[in-house]
């Protein structure tokens, strides 16, 4: 069962490079050990525009280049496992850490994902309680993915709850969806950590 660290934070306030810091520091204490640790980065975001790609860089840039990413944007579970394409096959020699960034932009991704919601329609936004269980069954599928994996886990998540209510449907049930999923993730979560203008605070 893998060990699950959670870090949650709103929009640029150095959640991603804390979790980074976690990832490479966990790496190097394990440097000279019987338990080599191989670091695993799964990129959850997917390209859709120029200022995205230029974040997407920032974050390739600055961590180290021996750790292997991951690109996948829905089914992390099957990562996790080892299954789904060859090239997601996760083949590790000592210790896996997964450092997933991030739980957001997954979650973006489900409510748009048309193998799990067949009823949607190019350029019209559908949402109805079906769509939104199956969302929540992939939730649970990569909790229990969490669960059944080896070694470290390091999740990065959005906290995007503390604001107005949204006044675009769209934005109010992702804010729902994306609460939904921290708060079961942190339930199992062995540590949590939030992070808020660039200072992480424990508080799990």
């Amino acid at each position: 069962m893998a060990k699950l660290v959670m870090v949650v934070g709103g929009s640029r306030s150095g959640k991603s490079s804390f979790a980074e810091k976690l990832a490479f520091d966990y790496e190097k204490a394990n440097e000279n050990t019987s338990e080599n640790t191989t670091v695993y980065y799964i990129a959850t975001g997917k390209i859709f525009d120029e200022e995205f790609a230029k974040r997407v860089k920032q974050h390739t840039v600055r961590r180290p280049k021996h750790w292997i990413t991951i690109e996948e944007p829905i089914f992390i579970s099957e990562v996790l496992q080892g299954e789904g394409a060859p090239k997601h096959r996760i083949q590790s020699e000592g210790t896996p850490l997964y450092l997933i960034d991030g739980v957001g932009t997954w979650v973006a991704n489900l409510m748009y994902q048309s193998e799990l919601q067949p009823e949607l329609v190019t350029g019209v936004f559908h949402w109805d309680e079906g769509i939104e269980q199956r969302c929540i069954n992939e939730i649970e599928r990569f909790i229990d993915g969490c669960a059944n994996a080896s070694g470290t886990i390091i999740l990065v998540a959005d906290e995007v709850g503390m604001d107005v209510v949204p006044e675009h449907k769209e934005a109010r049930v992702f804010r729902d969806l994306n609460g939904l999923a921290n708060q079961k993730l942190a339930k199992q979560a062995d540590e949590v950590h939030l992070v808020v203008c660039g200072i992480p605070v424990q508080i799990k």
